[in-house]
């Protein structure tokens, strides 16, 4: 019988933290005209707020399979019918690091999608999580 992980309050506050630190990453990178590394920088940050989200529920997710699956899981738990939709178009910029075939406008045009995507994540945590998030200076 498999045993059913304990919420890790840590683990969901550090993914917050690296969730944030990808996204100024991304911004970064777009500033540069990066934009193979910008659109994987986006993609990392809305893993890392579902990942935040998926540590609290005891749920694992350490493939992008499951990352997907869990996704899907909370847009049809919470009545959020685009949930999926949004997932799978910031998802296309995971591969646009290894071809890069996304323009540094195409990158721009998904940043409200994903502060949307990390937007209903951060809705699902608690506030003192999003509050109190390491540092790593």
């Amino acid at each position: 019988m498999a045993t059913v992980p304990a919420p890790d309050p840590e683990a969901a506050r550090n993914h917050v933290f690296h969730c944030r630190q990808y996204m100024d990453n991304a911004l970064e990178a777009l500033e540069k005209n990066e934009p193979g590394k910008a659109g994987e920088m986006l993609w990392g940050s809305v893993t890392q707020a579902f990942h935040a989200v998926a540590a609290l529920h005891r749920r694992d997710v350490a493939t992008h399979r499951s990352l997907k699956n869990f996704v899907i899981w909370i847009g049809d738990s919470t009545g959020d019918s685009s949930l999926r939709g949004d997932f799978e178009a910031t998802e296309k910029f995971h591969n646009n690091f290894y071809d890069v075939t996304h323009t540094t406008e195409d990158v721009k045009d998904i940043i409200p999608t994903v502060n949307r995507l990390i937007e209903r994540a951060f809705h699902l945590l608690p506030p003192e999580f999003l509050e109190d998030s390491p540092s790593r200076d």
